[in-house]
């Protein structure tokens, strides 16, 4: 089944069989247990055998609304079951979207499977009951089922936005920086934003965030640099305009001070990991 790109993060646990999902020219072999997050924007097809013409999934979906389940018979083969669910996003989520890779794979032994099987168990239970408040109970729990993913990524691809977006106060001052991420931004301006003074907003910020607010600034930033270093016609002096610095050395300079490494450096480093992994992350027992 071919699967359009749309703007909602869709994770996907498999029930019984086996499975392949592709996506950006990757493979994964899935099994029963394991479970994947495809991020925004991103087409996939999945199959037990990718060397059949795929369906569409509108044509797949068609049908009475009735029924939560969709069936899709291909003939001669063994059965397979998969559990999908979708989360909508809005514009203030790219700050999220923007660091996730475009798979995550959790593996059926890994630690976090554990409890987005329970999860995803009690969804079952209310999708296929009638009892009052059903519907609410199982929106509510895919709520948690995406949740319990993204938390598990490694910090340095979400920050502490879920801790973060919690406090509205401080939530509305990452959306401004994630907004503007070329903006030249002072510490009053983001308290101003906050609504609060510049002493309890920074120790607000680094409550929620981990970090003070100028640094964080600063590493965003540097996250969505390291993103456009790898567009083919990139260069280091159009990035750091882009970016908001006035020269080519003080971006290279701020670079260095977030990442460690220059641009030039960093883009060689990405460049020959894309070639040796996956564009996505795998999740087992031994990570």
């Amino acid at each position: 089944m071919h699967v359009p790109p749309v703007r909602a993060l869709k994770c996907n646990m498999i029930k019984r069989g086996e499975c392949t999902v592709e996506t950006r020219g990757k493979r994964w072999r899935l099994t029963a247990g394991d479970c994947f997050l495809i991020g925004p924007e991103l087409p996939f097809v999945i199959g037990t055998d990718l060397n059949r013409l795929p369906r569409h999934a509108a044509e797949v979906f068609a049908g009475p609304r009735e029924s939560s389940y969709a069936q899709l018979d291909a003939g001669a083969g063994p059965d397979f079951l998969c559990l999908s669910g979708r989360m909508d996003l809005t514009e203030t989520a790219r700050f999220l979207t923007d660091t996730l890779p475009p798979i995550i794979v959790v593996r059926s032994d890994s630690p976090v499977a554990g409890r987005l099987h329970w999860l995803v168990g009690r969804l079952e239970d209310e999708l296929s009951s009638n009892a009052p408040g059903s519907t609410a109970m199982a929106r509510q729990i895919m709520q948690m089922i995406f949740i319990e993913l993204l938390r598990n990524l490694p910090e340095e691809r979400t920050g502490s936005w879920l801790a973060a977006l919690s406090d509205p106060r401080i939530g509305a001052a990452l959306r401004a920086i994630h907004d503007a991420p070329h903006r030249v931004w002072r510490l009053d301006e983001l308290a101003g934003i906050s609504h609060l003074s510049r002493s309890r907003f920074s120790a607000r910020f680094r409550a929620a965030v981990g970090r003070a607010p100028m640094d964080y600034v600063l590493r965003w930033r540097m996250t969505l640099a390291q993103k456009a270093l790898l567009q083919p016609d990139a260069t280091i002096a159009t990035i750091a305009a882009q970016f908001g610095y006035g020269s080519e050395s003080a971006f290279i300079h701020a670079f260095r001070q977030a990442t460690g490494l220059t641009p030039r450096q960093a883009r060689q480093e990405a460049r020959s990991k894309a070639t040796d992994l996956p564009a996505g992350l795998d999740f087992s027992s031994n990570r």
